[in-house]
């Protein structure tokens, strides 16, 4: 069949077209696509603990320059951990000055999603990147509060209450996240400053001098200190806020009722000191991720000790037994997986298999 002269100039123009946008790169094949799908698998293999070539396929992402920068940061966060699960400290702190000093806005990690060591490399390169403790706030005006660990004054049955000393500042900093005008600095974040300083005279107690000196080295406003006794049925908790500038006490409270109740008490607690610092505290944004279970809460506190003395997989079960009497504990299940790369064993790397990145 022989084409007309119009159908073969219609045919001829198409061809030059799909030459052209070939040309032009709209037909070819996209960059970023390529990028996704080398990215996802590089997810797949850090997933089934396959660090050395996930290293490889997230290392390929992260020096793209051509791959959207979201990816890359993304990228250079999964590298981070891969060379950790490794013992590869070195390049794991290049990955993280890599992501740091990437355009801004500064990359913020979560304590919750990543191991330990990355968060201690991050908060070691963020001091050498901004020349200091303190975090450079992107709006000025918000007001800046760090919670310290609380004191055990039990008496009786002391042990077994004494996780609550992490516990319960995790849980009233979640709840502070909620407040207008307010930005909390993470525990593990003044965890890390008293190590590296020294600074806490005593493992299990922080005096006021020493709170008020770390809030200062961070650029807090306020610090928040307190203590809490139980004792039979009954949860006595109390708070200072004590201004940073003049070590003026903004709020001397304390609250009690049941230890089933410690959700409840911490919430009004938290209430307390945000009326201290003229903050709104928006209840719709708080205790989102936490648990009503004193026993879910008490194997979470414990975990929360076990994992700043270095001891992973005692922290990691303690997670799970958390999630075992609570299995919509979200902040147990993202601390259980931040550290599947410090624990490279079969029985830990299926524990989670069944739940979403």
């Amino acid at each position: 069949m022989q084409t007309s002269p119009t159908r073969a100039r219609r045919l001829g123009r198409s061809v030059l077209l799909i030459a052209a946008l070939w040309v032009g790169g709209l037909l070819a094949p996209a960059p970023a696509a390529a990028q996704q799908s080398t990215l996802n698998e590089a997810k797949d293999k850090y997933k089934f603990a396959d660090y050395e070539a996930a290293v490889t396929l997230f290392s390929d992402v992260a020096q793209n320059e051509q791959a959207p920068e979201e990816m890359r940061r993304t990228a250079l966060r999964y590298l981070g951990r891969a060379y950790i699960a490794q013992n590869q400290t070195d390049q794991a702190k290049q990955a993280i000055e890599n992501l740091v000093t990437m355009e801004p806005p500064i990359a913020k990690l979560d304590p919750d999603v990543e191991p330990p060591p990355i968060m201690d490399l991050y908060y070691q390169v963020r001091k050498e990147v901004e020349g200091g403790y303190a975090v450079k706030q992107q709006d000025p005006g918000l007001q800046t509060l760090a919670v310290m660990d609380f004191t055990n004054n039990s008496i009786g049955d002391r042990e077994r209450w004494d996780g609550l000393r992490k516990g319960l500042p995790s849980l009233m900093i979640n709840r502070l996240n909620g407040g207008t005008d307010l930005r909390v600095i993470e525990r593990e974040r003044i965890e890390w400053l008293l190590n590296e300083l020294e600074l806490q005279k005593k493992a299990d107690v922080v005096d006021q001098s020493t709170a008020v000196r770390t809030g200062k080295l961070l650029g807090a406003n306020a610090v928040v200190f307190g203590s809490y006794i139980v004792h039979d049925d009954e949860m006595l908790v109390q708070a200072r806020v004590v201004k940073v500038e003049t070590g003026e006490v903004l709020l001397g409270e304390q609250v009690n009722g049941s230890p089933d109740d410690f959700a409840t008490l911490v919430r009004d607690l938290s209430r307390e000191v945000t009326r201290s610092l003229n903050v709104e505290l928006e209840e719709t944004q708080t205790g989102m991720s936490e648990t009503k279970s004193l026993d879910a809460m008490m194997a979470y506190s414990d975990g929360l000790a076990l994992l700043e003395d270095g001891e992973y997989r005692a922290a990691y079960e303690k997670f799970l037994q958390a999630l075992d009497y609570d299995s919509g504990f979200k902040k147990a299940e993202r601390k259980a997986r931040s550290l599947k790369p410090m624990l490279a064993t079969a029985d830990v790397k299926g524990a989670l298999q069944d739940r979403d990145d």
